[in-house]
């Protein structure tokens, strides 16, 4: 079965529309039409006029019906290239350490990134109001601060990417569309000038050349670079065949359109004939005039080498022109120079070199690539397709490849995808007794997205008239914490410090101000507290050094022995001493040994007795009363103590 597509090259100077079919593997152009603009209803590629250039569409359709005996209503168009803006953007946002990363959570995480390149561009001050994404690529993901290769599947706290976004200005479409509605046509693909000009004239089996293809219109000089396999890169110069017609104009006073006719002509004839705007006719060889163009030529081959050698970095191989801006005298040899390349490698690259497209052979030359190209595009449903749906109620128009999805509906809406995901509570940042503490806030709680009554998720597809319902996530609540969710729980104590009755009490201090268990913690605060559970605690809380013996319940103690209810504590001077007198191996002994009962093994602590037997001694004597005696054993004023090796 034959599937034929119409083509529209919509030009600055002409409008080309060609009927392609394809049976099979075999291409076969039916039929082809070129009508020139009647006045200057473009500018650069770009619809100033549209009842104008409606007006050429609408005749180039009806020529080409009579020609293939069948109404058109469907038609693949191509946006000038140099339309295309690019913008390199990230974005960042926190997630639920406890749950897989899903795809979906990515896919929102891209888009969000994408409408931030998207606003990077409308900050700009020659912004074009709205734009169309027609795709974006990955340049890297992050997971908490470090690159990863992927999301999916990953646990972390925040996840970032850096995409690079291609957007076309919606006014470019608009205008678009508008004139082929005025022509009774609807736009079913849409592909950029380059990338249709490179399929045809730099077929897949010669991408692996570094060759450059330059599309010299009417307004603008498209260039596509071909480099390892791929079309690898786009720019354009805002200089074109109207600048050559231009300067002829000036050069020999005539109008535009007569100027633009003996251009035409000087590949044609040995001599040109035309008329000045003072009304003279005159006649030149062919030859002068070219000679008198140099300087244009230079000019304009200048401007395209200079794009060329930046976006490439050296000259490429080889040099391909298409366009009828191409026909040029002299365009051809002029860039070989400027690229410091042999003549032979700038070629004009003409329909009669391609040999896989059959019929109408009246419709050749580099004029025909471009329109045969965006058929071909369409043909094998590489094109952008438009189409509308309702997002909340509102018409809005989808430009993307064959497979839109909801993601991309939410972004042409203008609607901030994060929003799906209600953002968490904000959290309170605390620091208690010198220690940072962090209370999270409420997770957020996750929106829908309803696609004709039915619940969907953002990689669902989406087509022409569907309805959308965007029912955004709600935020979560903030942290909110007490001073007793944060300070233990403490009680009054009464002690007898150095003889006097104490009340303990522990005082909370939140930001300099003493507060209750009860009050607020503002985001920030700072705590202090002292739970006076300990010998060191109160000792700080009174203000007493701490370098002084201390003792509690006349015990000796060191500074973390924990204080309650009831308890004696005591320092230094203040200290109730109790000593005992005794008779040690026969010499009296004054023994400090505070206020607990002293025992046998207190001799070792404040006296010098060694621990290591003499020579030729091994057994230690221990006697009280001259009775024997243990380390427990109890030591009363005036005991009699034997303590000897033998």
């Amino acid at each position: 079965m034959e599937e034929t597509i119409f083509a529209l090259d919509v030009g600055t100077r002409k409008v080309a529309g060609v009927i392609l079919a394809r049976e099979k593997s075999k291409l076969r152009l039916r039929a082809a039409v070129i009508q020139e603009h009647k006045e200057r209803a473009m500018v650069d590629g770009q619809i100033h006029n549209v009842p104008l250039v409606a007006d050429v569409i609408q005749q180039v359709k009806e020529k080409l019906e009579r020609k293939i005996r069948s109404p058109l209503t469907k038609v693949a168009v191509a946006a000038a290239g140099r339309a295309l803006i690019t913008q390199q953007a990230a974005a960042e946002r926190e997630v639920d350490v406890g749950e897989e990363i899903s795809g979906e959570v990515v896919l929102a995480l891209e888009a969000d990134a994408v409408q931030e390149a998207e606003q990077l561009i409308l900050n700009r001050k020659d912004a074009a109001g709205d734009y169309h994404c027609v795709g974006y690529s990955v340049i890297n993901y992050t997971l908490d601060n470090s690159p990863i290769g992927h999301l999916v599947g990953q646990r972390g706290h925040r996840i970032g990417v850096e995409v690079i976004a291609t957007f076309l200005p919606r006014v470019v479409v608009d205008s678009l569309v508008s004139a082929l509605l005025r022509a009774g046509l609807e736009m079913t693909s849409l592909t950029l000038e380059p990338i249709a000009a490179a399929a045809l004239a730099v077929p897949p089996a010669m991408r692996g050349l570094n060759i450059a293809l330059v599309d010299v219109g009417a307004g603008t000089s498209d260039i596509a670079l071909a480099r390892e396999g791929s079309i690898s890169g786009y720019a354009m110069v805002p200089a074109a065949g109207d600048e050559i017609t231009e300067y002829l104009a000036d050069k020999l006073l005539l109008d535009f359109n007569t100027a633009e006719g003996v251009k035409r002509q000087l590949n044609e004839r040995e001599r040109v004939t035309f008329t000045d705007i003072v009304g003279n006719r005159r006649e030149l060889p062919s030859h002068e005039v070219v000679d008198l163009l140099t300087p244009a030529v230079i000019e304009l081959t200048r401007q395209i080498a200079e794009q060329i050698l930046l976006l490439n970095g050296k000259a490429p191989q080889a040099v391909l022109l298409i366009g009828g801006g191409s026909l040029t005298p002299g365009l051809p040899r002029a860039l070989a120079r400027q690229l410091e390349l042999p003549e032979d490698r700038v070629a004009v690259r003409s329909r009669e070199v391609v040999t896989d497209i059959s019929g109408s052979p009246g419709f050749r030359g580099p004029q025909a690539i471009t329109p045969l190209g965006i058929a071909l595009t369409a043909l094998r449903r590489e094109g952008l397709t438009l189409s509308q749906v309702q997002v909340n109620g509102r018409p809005v128009q989808l430009l993307g490849h064959r497979r839109l999805t909801v993601a991309q509906a939410l972004l042409a809406a203008g609607i901030p995808v994060r929003r799906l995901y209600g953002r968490p509570g904000r959290g309170i940042g605390v620091e208690v007794n010198g220690r940072l503490h962090f209370i999270r806030g409420e997770p957020g709680r996750p929106g829908r997205i309803i696609l004709n009554g039915q619940p969907v998720s953002l990689d669902h597809q989406v087509k022409g008239g569907d309805v959308l319902q965007f029912i955004p996530g709600e935020n979560g609540a903030d942290a909110r914490a007490k001073v007793g969710d944060l300070v233990p729980e403490t009680s009054v104590k009464e002690i007898t410090f150095n003889g006097r009755r104490i009340i303990l009490e522990p005082v909370i201090l939140m930001n300099g101000n003493a507060v209750s268990r009860d009050a607020e913690v503002p985001d920030q605060a700072k705590i202090e507290y002292n739970s006076l559970e300990t010998v060191a605690d109160v000792l700080r809380h009174l203000g007493e050094s701490d370098d002084r013996p201390v003792f509690l319940n006349g015990q000796r103690v060191q500074r973390e022995a924990r204080v309650k209810t009831g308890d004696v504590l005591e320092t230094g001077a203040k200290a109730t001493y109790r000593t005992i007198k005794i008779k040690l191996n026969g010499k009296e002994v004054e023994l400090p040994l505070g206020t607990s009962q002293a025992i046998f093994a207190d001799l070792f602590t404040y006296l010098d007795i060694g621990s290591t037997p003499p020579a030729g001694k091994k057994t230690l004597r221990m006697e009280i009363n001259n009775r024997p005696a243990e380390f427990t054993s109890p030591l009363e004023d005036g005991d009699e103590i034997i303590l000897e090796w033998i």
